[in-house]
């Protein structure tokens, strides 16, 4: 992370804070001021979500309990939103009960990138806030780092960008990086210091079958929350692509090849570990395999579209061997430069 451009985050990026409790909200404007961050206020959610589009805020931080749009609902209309692809950036803090967790599940579900328990705790709210920006300037940055990688094939205006169901990184962007994929990660750029580079291909366990006994939307919303949960749990400077109906591609360099299975395990855990929630109200215990690869970069790595394809194929194959194991779990592959 550059720190001269989250310096600059930090001095110019607006937050908007949404609660029809004027205390809870004069609480929160008053710790924000103190720390001199750029801070608007709205007392509902109708005007808070005027004040979205109208403001673009870096991070929204909204009541559960606002009055007539509450906090959860506002957050899915800025995830969800097919018409201001300019908000999936938007960092979503949500104020919940403290020790609600089934609050948490569901905006999880729903896309929020970060809760804060109230009775606020000013610490633990500079703290969210922090993390809010930080991730906010890498998001910004990952995506102009793929924008400059699609720029350079002369693709970026023929091609979307994100999925429009999950708000990843599409199929589309996928094959048009990989040819330059291993020059990217190869030491220079954004990304000088990593010394390796993984591939994780991701699948959701028996997924036909929910498409089978509940029908496509159904299926649809499961694909959904579960990509929100694999985007929220992956490494900060992790790239993760939707690649076919319900499959996920992440790429990651890493300091160390270790690092790998702890991104592979924290993707892992985040599906097993709550069922998925979906508006009919069912909940769907289901889980994924994630099949993956980490290779050493080196003088020896080749910058070749073959370089990348071959760590793809033994990343699927691994897939594979996760799948026909029984599936809920990982398998990881090392591989070495030829």
């Amino acid at each position: 992370m550059d720190f001269r451009r989250l310096k600059y985050y930090r001095h110019n990026s607006l937050i908007l804070v949404a609660s029809g409790d004027r205390k809870l909200l004069s609480a929160i404007e008053q710790v924000l001021a103190e720390e001199k961050y750029n801070c608007i206020t709205a007392t509902d959610g109708e005007q808070a979500w005027d004040m979205i589009l109208q403001k673009k805020p870096a991070i929204v931080l909204a009541d559960w309990t606002l009055p007539d749009v509450s906090g959860l609902a506002l957050c899915h209309r800025i995830k969800a939103n097919l018409e201001h692809t300019d908000l999936i950036t938007t960092y979503f803090i949500l104020i919940v009960e403290a020790f609600n967790y089934r609050q948490r599940q569901i905006g999880l579900d729903t896309g929020v990138d970060e809760f804060l328990g109230n009775p606020i705790d000013s610490s633990e709210l500079k703290t969210r806030v922090r993390s809010g920006l930080r991730t906010k300037a890498l998001m910004q940055s990952l995506t102009w780092t793929n924008q400059r990688l699609l720029a350079q094939n002369d693709l970026l205006d023929s091609l979307s960008l994100f999925d429009p169901l999950t708000k990843l990184l599409s199929e589309q962007a996928f094959a048009s990086v990989r040819p330059k994929i291993m020059q990217q990660f190869q030491g220079y750029g954004n990304y000088k210091g990593y010394g390796f580079l993984s591939v994780l291909n991701i699948d959701i366990d028996r997924f036909s079958e929910v498409t089978e006994s509940y029908g496509s939307q159904i299926g649809s919303e499961a694909i959904k929350a579960i990509a929100g949960r694999l985007s929220h749990s992956c490494a900060a400077n992790s790239l993760i692509y939707r690649c076919g109906l319900d499959e996920f591609v992440c790429v990651t360099p890493h300091h160390e090849a270790s690092a790998c299975k702890q991104v592979a395990n924290d993707l892992l855990d985040s599906i097993r570990k709550h069922p998925i929630a979906v508006s009919s109200g069912l909940l769907f215990p289901l889980t994924v395999s994630i099949g993956g690869v980490v290779r050493v970069l080196d003088s020896r790595t080749t910058s070749d579209e073959n370089s990348f394809s071959a760590l793809l194929k033994i990343s699927t194959e691994a897939l594979l061997q996760a799948q026909q194991s029984g599936g809920d779990r990982i398998y990881i592959e090392e591989s070495s430069p030829e």
